[in-house]
């Protein structure tokens, strides 16, 4: 066995496809990986994964700011022979996009996803009907023995269990969101043991990196010797595929990749007898033939003075393992024996005339492997792919599934574009011109000072005193920035000519720097306008910035990383689907358990013991994505759920609920039902304290009403009782004041009698008191008159 250099002149053809299974031998599949080989390296052109042309190594290079520098000494006018230059630099790198990148996929890598599985077979579909008739039943038989008042409501057949809707309003709304039941968890849990059990985070990070730097990316899965589902990434740089003009390779129909294999690993290949396929002879003549190839030694010395290695031990070889399409023919025996009874049984694939119309026959899809050492005529691990990924739905069972998947976006006719490949040109801008600020810098003559001696010489200091030399002055000038110079000379006429002593000398330095810089400034904006940073998402926003102009600036660099967004959950969406494909096959092939956290929509990871289901492998689902919500969104959500339990619109098993609902969008619509059902209940027992309280004021107006009724009737008894006891008081006093009056008469009627005859005597007495007056006073007058006589 040697090895030959594959070229156009090899001329390698695909083997026919229309030929029995049994004649798909090592031969057979051998042809094929050569056609593909030869396909991809020779008759296409340069473009991607194997045929890349050394851009991929450039490019992951340039990513990680290692690319090489003599580039940049050839650009500047380097000798590049003698290596002499009169530039004074540094020629390290300055890794100005690894930055960028990191923090580009660091924020990829926040955008978390869940997966979603729905049942989508007619079993499923038969379970989920059932379920949620239980759950109407049970909900209604609630409602209605609560709007009887019954006992039973309290019944525990009834009653609300963990995480189950509370009325019919929200069953609908379950439904419509798509709500998963316990087979559905089932088949979530699956895909995420098989993620967890394969590092699924590291295997993201390293899908992301590809399609920034190389802008494809892709996988390959098999069902491992524990039972269990396995995938790794495939490294762009050794993947060959089939002609492709799909994004996703959805058309291509072989892919594989070309991997090193050690001549150790290869005198280890036994055939299905274990018997050794290669032997050490010819194993020798292979590494004699690759010597001095594919990083080996140039010679076969090494290792023999050793004692215990052999000429081999240190060589490898490229070998090309390859997966394709092909189809077998399945044929059938469709008759009735000797006995009249119907006979249906397989037969040997191709047996029997193609015109017998006692066979049936259906052609059906295969992938085939082939592990083909590039440029020998040998193979091995060759044929019929064990573990077909095939669907349960009887219409599909013909189809099946490549085990290597490829994703790459900006693709066109086998080309596709990366993020780095757009960045490079400007990673050499900015190289060239640190190389150049550097060199300006360092060769640059600072701002000097021209000195004019003759208007230093012979200064005086003062008057009489000796003169300052020119030193001296300087020296004044350097500590004290004040210099003493003449403008006269000694007969007092104006000197000729320039009389400053020290002039200021200005260059173009900073001027020219400022240039630099500010082109440096440019390229380095244009390069976070290509990775869609900014001052805001970089971390250093204006403290003037308002809300919008946060919102855009997040939005422009979600919008600039998008592809790599779509293409790795593009990628991540197939990977979910064939990792439960390789878990219903472990499924039928024995038990399958183990431990993986399941990632609750706000953010609550539990580490779970799975032990996955049997009936997972008869069942059909549907896988979805569904994007995870933010730091800030769960943040929100969870200071919305701690004030809705304050507020009692909430209690701890609601919040539970919510947060271990997987869904972020089930869960944030059951944590706002929840709280509108709590506060129309805590509406509706509002109103009832209102109406009962409205109840108990009408009682109470009533119960006053009649209480003020009695008591206007007591009031008018006594009002009535005091009336006669007044109006029994009047008559009283009027009988008595009559009685009063008539004693009072009687008595006036006496006195008047008495004064009357009182009076009469008085009168008499009075005319008889008049009578003597007179008299007297006529016998006074008498002897008045007398004595006046006299």
């Amino acid at each position: 066995m040697r090895y030959a250099e594959t070229n156009s002149a090899s001329g390698y053809s695909y083997p026919d496809h229309n030929v029995p299974a049994s004649q798909k031998n090592s031969e057979w599949c051998m042809k094929y990986a050569q056609a593909a080989y030869y396909d991809f390296t020779v008759a296409f052109p340069k473009g991607v994964f194997y045929s890349n042309g050394g851009d991929y190594e450039k490019f992951r290079m340039y990513a990680l700011g290692k690319q090489p520098i003599n580039q940049y000494k050839s650009m500047l006018g380097v000798d590049m022979t003698t290596l002499n230059t009169q530039l004074v630099v540094d020629w390290t790198v300055r890794a100005v996009v690894s930055g960028y990148r990191d923090k580009a996929i660091a924020r990829l890598m926040k955008q978390d996803y869940s997966i979603v599985c729905t049942p989508i077979d007619s079993q499923s579909k038969t379970e989920v009907d059932k379920y949620y008739a239980e759950l109407r039943t049970k909900i209604i038989m609630r409602e209605i023995l609560q709007q009887q008042g019954s006992e039973l409501a309290n019944h525990p057949s009834i009653q609300i269990q963990s995480n189950e809707p509370m009325d019919m309003e929200e069953l609908e709304m379950r439904i419509m969101n798509g709500e998963q039941f316990n087979r559905s968890m089932d088949a979530e849990m699956a895909i995420e043991l098989g993620l967890y059990e394969n590092n699924y985070q590291a295997f993201r990070r390293a899908i992301f990196e590809d399609l920034f730097d190389f802008g494809v990316a892709g996988y390959r899965e098999w069902l491992g010797d524990d039972n269990k589902a396995k995938f790794e990434r495939l490294n762009p740089e050794s993947v060959i595929c089939s002609y492709a003009k799909d994004g996703t390779f959805s058309d291509m129909v072989h892919a594989g990749s070309v991997i090193d294999v050690s001549l150790v690993d290869l005198a280890l290949v036994t055939d299905e007898d274990g018997n050794q396929l290669f032997d050490d002879k010819t194993l020798q003549e292979f590494a004699g033939s690759i010597a001095g190839k594919f990083g080996n030694p140039a010679t076969m010395n090494m290792g023999r003075m050793t004692g215990f290695l052999k000429p081999y031990d240190k060589f490898k070889c490229k070998v090309l393992d390859m997966y394709f399409y092909t189809y077998n023919e399945q044929t059938y025996t469709d008759r009735t024996d000797s006995n009249g009874n119907p006979v249906f049984k397989s037969e040997p694939s191709g047996r029997g005339d193609k015109n017998n119309t006692r066979y049936k026959r259906k052609k059906i899809k295969y992938v085939y492997k082939c592990k083909w050492i590039i440029g020998t005529d040998k193979c091995y691990d060759w044929g019929m792919c064990y573990d077909q990924k095939r669907s349960v739905d009887v219409k599909k069972k013909a189809l099946t599934r490549l085990p290597i998947q490829l994703i790459a976006y900006n693709f066109y006719e086998m080309r596709a574009q990366g993020f780095m490949e757009r960045l490079i040109p400007y990673i050499d801008d900015y190289q060239l011109t640190m190389l150049k600020i550097q060199n300006w810098k360092n060769r640059s003559v600072p701002s000097g000072w021209w000195i004019n001696m003759d208007m230093l010489e012979n200064v005086a200091k003062n008057k009489g005193g000796s003169n300052m030399t020119p030193k001296e002055v300087l020296q004044m000038f350097f500590d004290s920035g004040i210099i003493i110079g003449r403008m006269l000379d000694d007969a007092g006429n104006p000197l000729p000519g320039n009389i400053q002593p020290v002039i200021a000398m200005q260059n173009s330095v900073m001027a020219e720097l400022v240039g630099f810089f500010q082109d440096l400034q440019n390229t380095v904006m244009t390069i976070e306008k290509m990775t869609g940073y900014n001052d805001i998402t970089s971390g250093n926003p204006n403290p003037k910035t308002l809300v919008p102009g946060y919102e855009l600036a997040n939005q422009s660099t979600n919008d600039a990383l998008f592809p790599l967004s779509y293409a790795e959950q593009n990628l991540c969406l197939r990977l979910a689907e064939d990792v439960f494909c390789r878990m219903q096959q472990a499924i039928r092939k024995g038990k399958v358990s183990g431990y993986a956290p399941y990632k609750s929509a706000l953010g609550a990871n539990t580490l779970r013991f799975i032990e996955l289901n049997e009936q997972l492998s008869l069942r059909d689902y549907g896988i979805e994505l569904q994007q995870q919500g933010t730091a800030e969104e769960k943040q929100w959500v969870f200071q919305m759920v701690q004030q809705d339990i304050a507020q009692g619109f909430l209690d701890t098993s609601d919040a539970i609920s919510v947060i271990y609902t997987k869904n972020p969008k089930q869960a944030v619509s059951i944590l706002a039902y929840r709280v509108k059902k709590a506060k129309q209940e805590a509406q509706k027992n509002q109103l009832q304290i209102v109406q009962a309280n409205n109840e108990g004021s009408q009682q109470a107006a009533a119960l006053a009403a009649q209480m003020t009724a009695a008591q206007k009737q007591m009031d008018y008894d006594h009002e009535l009782r005091k009336l006669e006891i007044e109006t029994q008081k009047e008559v009283v006093i009027t009988q008595m004041k009559i009685e009063s009056q008539e004693r009072i008469a009687l008595s006036n009627d006496q006195a008047k009698l008495g004064v009357a005859d009182l009076t009469a005597e008085a009168k008499k007495t009075s005319s008889d008191i008049t009578a003597t007056g007179s008299l007297l006073k006529q016998q006074i007058a008498n002897q008045k008159k007398e004595t006046a006589s006299v």
